[in-house]
Order: structure tokens, then C-alpha cells, then sequence
């Protein structure tokens, strides 16, 4: 049984967790980016009026949560002395993790990392596997080292994307995978089967933060990109594209030919609009849109 402190956020705080108990392991403490997002009285407040999930998670397990500012902290480093965790496992966090913290356990800092790398390095893969339209995403655990998602890679596992799947079911998906993998890889750990595979760094892509011109679509775009984009972008952003000085947002849409007396029209035109409803003319289809 090995003893493993979790740092991350959100699903996959959970399913690193749970999985690891589910599989025989202790652990013996876990880190929530509420830590690093909040001063200790804003976080003292909302622990009581507005407790995250990662809390709650942390609690039901009866794990020890970690009171550190920072991965890279004093106060992180002395806990992890006090706990003596043989692993830590990293998902879905921010901060950049310092050699002298992914080198203390005896067996290496894993990040779980929600693409099939080294594609899709850095930031929200979600949305870039989507928005490139490819229908295999994947999680892969890897070692921490001194670049984002570089590390030899200790086991991965292909997950489908369906044709209609958002980001957020991706990330659904992704966790659930990472819940059951995080066993299979604790316990080769500790029988020391696993092989470390370097990254072959000629098929890497590494992708930044999206900022907000990436939310408005391209209606110059095929219809299958479009479709990409907005679902790329949902539930977490609302994509829009731009008429003029209006922004319009595709709360509800559907896909529509393109008609012979609609091929004139400029791509971005409205050729109907109503109170309920514009439709408007991209490269090669047309877009209802319910307003």
C-alpha cells in the first residue's frame, strides 16, 4: 500500500483520490487550488457559506487537507515531511512545481494530464482537442519535471469523443478514466513494473489560455468547424460571432443547406431575423439561431 498526497481541482481531484483509495492506497493528504486562489479569511468565509466540491470530496474521504498558499510553499514542503507520502499525484493545477518539491517523493511527482501527450500540452486540452475535430483525447500520466507536461510518460489510455461532446462532458469523461488508471498505475508503481516512455517531442503541440477572441467563431469556417468551436467552448464559454456592433450568441442553433438564393450573400449576413429567431449565412451552410 502506498501513500500518496494529492494536489489538483475539481473532477480530477476527485477521481485521483477516490480512485486511489478504491485501489488499496492511503492517502494521507490532499491540496485544493482554494489554497492558492484565496487569502486565508476570504477562504475561511466561503468554507463555511460556499464549501467547494473539492472540500467536500476531501472531507468524505477523511483525508488530511493541506493548509498551504503554496505548492512551492514552506509550509507544503513541512507537510509533506509530516505526512511522508511515497507519491504525489498532480491534476489539474496552475502553479508551476519547483524541482525541489516534484523531487521529494521516493517514487517521482505524476501529473494526470487529460490529452494524449505530448499532444496537447498546456493549457484546457479539452477545448483544443475538440476545436482541432479530432475524435481521440486520452489521459496520460506522466512524471513532473521542469517543463508543463514534458515528462517521461508512466501510462496512458485513449478516450473516444463523440461527435457531439462538449468540453465539459470530455472532462467527464476524462476523469472517470482517470479514476480507474490511477490504480493500475499505483499498483505497478509499487511493484515497480512500470517503464518510463520519453515523450517523442516531433508530434508535441503545446496550446496556451484561451482569451476572448477565441469564444467568437470564424463564420468563414466549414460547418464542421463551427460545430467544433461552439461545442469546444461550451459549457464554460458562450460562443458568439460579431454582425457590425452586435454580438450574437449561439445560445440554441441548428444547421440549415444553403440555398441557391442565399449563395450571393456575404458570409456573416443575416438573411432572416425575427424576434425569436436570425438566421445567418457561413461558408457553406446556413445558421439558425434562436435568440
Amino acid at each position: 500500500m502506498l501513500r500518496v498526497l494529492v494536489v489538483g481541482y475539481d473532477k480530477m481531484l476527485n477521481a485521483l483520490i477516490s480512485g486511489s483509495v478504491y485501489s488499496g492506497h492511503r492517502v494521507v493528504g490532499a491540496m485544493r487550488i482554494d489554497r492558492v486562489n484565496y487569502s486565508k479569511f476570504a477562504l475561511f468565509l466561503k468554507d463555511i457559506f460556499a464549501p467547494s466540491h473539492d472540500l467536500a470530496i476531501i472531507k468524505a474521504f477523511g483525508v488530511q487537507d493541506i493548509n498551504a498558499k503554496s505548492i512551492n510553499s514552506k509550509e507544503f514542503k513541512k507537510e509533506f515531511e509530516r505526512l511522508r507520502p511515497d507519491v504525489i499525484l498532480v491534476g489539474s493545477w496552475g502553479e508551476k512545481i519547483s524541482s525541489e518539491i516534484f523531487n521529494l517523493p521516493r517514487l517521482g511527482t505524476i501529473n494526470c494530464h487529460p490529452s494524449l501527450l505530448p499532444r496537447h500540452r498546456g493549457a484546457n486540452p479539452y477545448f483544443w482537442t475538440i476545436f482541432a475535430g479530432e475524435d481521440l483525447s486520452g489521459v496520460t500520466f506522466h512524471y513532473v519535471n521542469e517543463k508543463f507536461d514534458c515528462g517521461d510518460i508512466l501510462l496512458q489510455e485513449a478516450v473516444m469523443i463523440d461527435p457531439d461532446m462538449d468540453s465539459g462532458e470530455l472532462r467527464d469523461r476524462c476523469s472517470k478514466f482517470a479514476q480507474g488508471l490511477v490504480g493500475e498505475l499505483l499498483n505497478k508503481l509499487e511493484k515497480g513494473e512500470i517503464i518510463p516512455q520519453k515523450q517523442d517531442e516531433s508530434r508535441a503541440t503545446y496550446e496556451f489560455q484561451l482569451c476572448e477572441k477565441d469564444t467568437i467563431v470564424d463564420l468563414r469556417r466549414t460547418r464542421k468547424e463551427i460545430h467544433n468551436h461552439i461545442r469546444a467552448l461550451r459549457p464554460w464559454y458562450m460562443p458568439s460571432f460579431r454582425r457590425g456592433s452586435r454580438r450574437i450568441y449561439f445560445k440554441k442553433y441548428k444547421f440549415l443547406a444553403l440555398d441557391e438564393k442565399y449563395r450571393n450573400k456575404k458570409i456573416g449576413a443575416i438573411v432572416f431575423e425575427n424576434a425569436k429567431t436570425l438566421i445567418v449565412r457561413s461558408f457553406d451552410c446556413l445558421i439558425e439561431i434562436i435568440k
